[in-house]
């Protein structure tokens, strides 16, 4: 038998083609799917951490301690102690600042971050992409971007030097610095929307970066890891201000920092995987319909085996041996096209020159070719299982004669509604429940739980309303049309069977375009809600900016608004700060949103929670606000970390403080501004400001909005492409079920014919059928993944924020009307072949 399953691969290849490709674009989907969550981990969230990642130990401040955290001067103490370790080999002091900056792109200042750069270069974890490493005063090395190249030179604004005490000792000065590399893209991944660069500790420091973030330590040869920090951890619980420091490993490091920067990854890996399942069970669907139409064609075949004594179980035998060869002959050709998918679809992300994600190339392992090789095999054979043991549980001289399918209301069709009325009482609750309680893999269990039901359900379903819409448009295609109505509801089972893959791809496709599209509303929205202000210009003067700057702004091309916005010393108790004065008159032209409650409203004053406890400011309740010999009474509003200093309405600010200046000037872009046109909008706005307030330093959230758009719509884009794949499948079994329902109808064809249906009539026929069932299919389908893209959604993100539903309407239709003609298309060669037999063959035949 084993033999004869060969030979018959060997002469029968031609029809497996459609099963082969099924298994090989499943496969593939999962094993993309693995190698890019692999992947992303090793570039994206490998660059996260990567100043960590080759380092032996890492020493940081415990946030989480209570207490004053120890000052430069103390962790630099520590840091000395440290060097002084016998199995120390290397220590570098990692130390930043935020400054102004005027780069090469324009006139005006930007913020830019300055970091010390390790004098051990052991300890150096930027990569050059050219140029040299800095050696000298006034030299840097920069992130690309910007217009900055080898040789540029960049004016630095530095901060004003303030002893102890908190007085000012001198002024703030200009610095000029010579950029003497560049470095690679994932150098700078964890700035978005500011530029980098890097000097040596002196320079640095000399520049303002006295601020510790970290100590790196790399250990003497021979030291493992783990040796070495727990040797740190002993000099750390020695000292004072050891308890509000960490000691961890590299390695350590950078998982943490990777977990607390992954976990957008992770929700995308997560859905991907969903989608992945959700591909795995459409193929088991469209293998399990091909292998029933291979059978059905070579029924008689198996007939005539029985005939002459081989036994139902040795067919079975060989069917799965077949089963067995093209699963593993087809799983190996999908481990390799999902392996090209994700080198192609790294290969697309890398090409977005200005993202922060750096991803290119693939991290490959042995774990996603073996499961490849495993799941295609295992999924094809327990695919085939079915429909060999129906072809074979036949006995001979029954299985050589037509065989009518049982009723709808045959035990099958009973068993199918009952099975699919209970299924679908917990599938929709785990749903609702996981979309409630935003919990995706619950969401996910629940979509797929409910989605079997309607499968179950379908046979009963999907002719009724097949017949409806029959009966509505049936007469309009005459007696073709009227018969299709009819051959579309007699066999219930072939119906359902031919509307279930394209229910399932058009499902599929529909919840993908309405999940991406709330996912970026509400991505948006959310955006808003951090990033409410594209554009902040803060003056560097003490008397302010004049007047005019907000007008000039103004005028710049695709600037929509421009506001003003004071600034003044205010003081709530013995507590000194610096309060802004926003009119939200104007503020609700120029900010995006204000779901936080960032602009204040008359008589409110909005708090930052780090000054609610020194003011003991309390939600709701009143707050004596002082100035000078002034002082007013205002609603406190306590907000987390978007702002960093204390808001009141601008009237309230100028009755409180009259010597309140203009300190800031706000801007809003116009939407969707392509990524070119923004940044030269930001230099010319920039430009435009130096020529009223030099001093003045750009800033906002137009870029961080850019870079997180641009993140959205790689991951959406990396997303639909692989789902894509999953509706192909879809169509495949759309071919594959119009191909068995042909070919079930032979002898019914033939006696149409012979009572006079011509060829092409006999096409109409079939071509209205197709369309009738691929219409009503792809109508549940759009329903059902309209509500399971949006159910998806909320269980994926509706913990971080409000989900903002969206259906695209235009794309929703478009592919209501490309599925209908897609299935109708399918019926094409299978009703060309039908009318192409003669209705004596085709009587003969059946």
């Amino acid at each position: 038998m084993l033999s004869l399953s060969l030979a018959q691969l060997r002469t029968q290849a031609h029809r497996l083609v459609a099963t082969a490709l099924a298994i090989v674009i499943a496969v593939g989907f999962v094993v993309a799917t693995l190698v890019l969550n692999d992947s992303s981990k090793e570039t994206v969230f490998g660059a996260l951490s990567s100043q960590y990642l080759h380092t032996d130990a890492v020493v940081a401040t415990d946030w989480n301690m209570d207490g004053e955290p120890p000052t430069a001067q103390q962790t630099t103490a520590i840091a000395d102690d440290l060097r002084r370790l016998p199995d120390v080999a290397a220590l570098a002091v990692d130390s930043s600042v935020y400054l102004s900056a005027r780069l090469p792109e324009g006139d005006g200042y930007r913020f830019a971050q300055v970091q010390s750069l390790a004098t051990d270069e052991t300890l150096r974890w930027q990569q050059l992409d050219e140029g040299t490493w800095p050696t000298g005063d006034g030299q840097v090395i920069a992130a690309p971007g910007r217009g900055l190249e080898v040789g540029s030179t960049v004016e630095l604004q530095l901060e004003p030097e303030y002893d102890d005490q908190g007085e000012q000792i001198s002024g703030g000065s200009t610095a000029r610095a010579t950029v003497v590399g560049i470095t690679d893209r994932a150098s700078g991944i964890t700035a978005i929307g500011n530029q980098q660069f890097w000097a040596t500790p002196q320079q640095a420091a000399a520049w303002g970066a006295t601020e510790v973030d970290a100590i790196r330590v790399a250990g003497a040869d021979g030291v493992t890891p783990d040796a070495l920090t727990a040797e740190i951890r002993s000099v750390l619980d020695t000292s004072a201000v050891g308890r509000h420091l960490t000691a961890r490993t590299g390695e350590e490091q950078s998982e943490e920092i990777a977990n607390e920067m992954s976990s957008g990854n992770a929700e995308l890996t997560t859905v991907l995987l969903m989608f992945a399942a959700i591909a795995v069970f459409v193929c088991a669907l469209v293998i399990a319909n091909t292998f029933a139409v291979l059978l059905a064609q070579r029924v008689r075949e198996l007939a005539l085996l029985r005939a002459i004594g081989a036994g139902g179980r040795q067919l079975r035998r060989g069917v799965l041996v077949e089963s067995f060869v093209i699963g593993l002959v087809a799983s190996a050709l999908g481990v390799g096209a999902g392996i090209g998918l994700a080198a192609g679809v790294s290969a697309l992300a890398a090409g977005y020159q200005n993202s922060p994600v750096p991803l290119a190339g693939i991290s490959l392992s042995l774990r996603p070719v073996l499961i490849g090789l495993a799941l295609g095999t295992v999924v094809t054979m327990v695919a085939a299982f079915n429909p060999a043991r129906k072809a074979t549980k036949v006995a001979p001289l029954a299985a050589m004669r037509p065989m009518d399918a049982p009723p709808v209301n045959a035990r099958g069709g009973l068993f199918r509604r009952v099975a699919g009325l209970l299924l679908a009482v917990p599938g929709v609750a785990l749903a609702w429940y996981g979309g409630q309680e935003n919990i995706l893999i619950v969401a996910t269990v629940g979509g797929m739980i409910t989605f079997l039901a309607v499968l179950l359900l379908a046979r009963w379903l999907v002719p009724l309303a097949v017949g409806l819409a029959g009966r509505l448009i049936g007469p309009a295609g005459r007696v073709p049309g009227k018969l299709a109505a009819l051959n579309a509801t007699r066999n219930p089972q072939r119906t359902a069977a031919t509307a279930t893959a394209l229910i399932i791809g058009v499902t599929l496709c529909t919840t993908m375009v309405v999940g991406a599209a709330t996912t970026r509303a509400s991505a948006s929205a959310s955006i808003d809600d951090h990033y409410p202000t594209d554009v902040v210009l803060t003056s560097g003067r003490s008397e302010g900016s004049p007047a005019t700057l907000t007008g000039t702004v103004s005028g710049v091309e695709n600037v929509t608004a421009a506001m003003p916005v004071l600034g003044g010393e205010i003081r709530v108790g013995r507590e000194e700060s610096y309060a802004l004065g926003v009119d939200p008159v104007k503020a609700a032209d120029v900010v995006r949103s204000d779901q936080a409650g960032l602009v204040p409203s008359a008589g409110t004053i909005v708090v930052p929670e780090w000054y609610a406890e020194d003011w003991k400011a309390v939600e709701g309740e009143p707050l004596t606000v002082t100035s000078g010999s002034r002082s007013v009474r205002l609603t406190a509003h306590v907000v987390g970390d978007q702002v960093s200093n204390p808001r009141m309405t601008s009237g309230d600010l100028a009755k409180l403080n009259p010597e309140a200046n203009i300190q800031e000037t706000w801007a809003r872009l116009a939407d969707d501004l392509p990524a070119g046109e923004r940044g030269d909008t930001l230099t010319a706005i920039s430009d435009a400001a130096a020529d009223v307030d030099p001093a003045s330093t750009l800033g906002g959230s137009a870029e961080e909005r850019a870079s997180f758009d641009q993140l959205l719509d790689i991951l959406l884009l990396i997303v639909l492409g692989l789902l894509a794949v999953a509706v192909v499948i879809a169509l495949i079994g759309v071919g594959n079920t119009m191909a068995l329902s042909v070919l079930e109808r032979r002898k019914e064809s033939g006696v149409l014919r012979a009572l006079g249906l011509t060829r092409g009539q006999l096409r109409w026929m079939l071509l209205w059928e197709a369309m009738l069932i691929a219409g009503v299919a792809a109508a549940i389908g759009v329903v059902l993944g309209s509500v399971y893209g949006v159910l998806a959604v909320k269980a994926a993100i509706g913990g971080t924020g409000g989900v903002h539903i969206a259906v695209p309407v235009a794309q929703v239709l478009s592919i209501l009307v490309v599925a209908t003609v897609a299935g109708a298309l399918a019926s094409v060669l299978p009703s060309r072949r039908a009318a192409r037999i003669s209705p004596v063959a085709a009587i003969a035949s059946a």
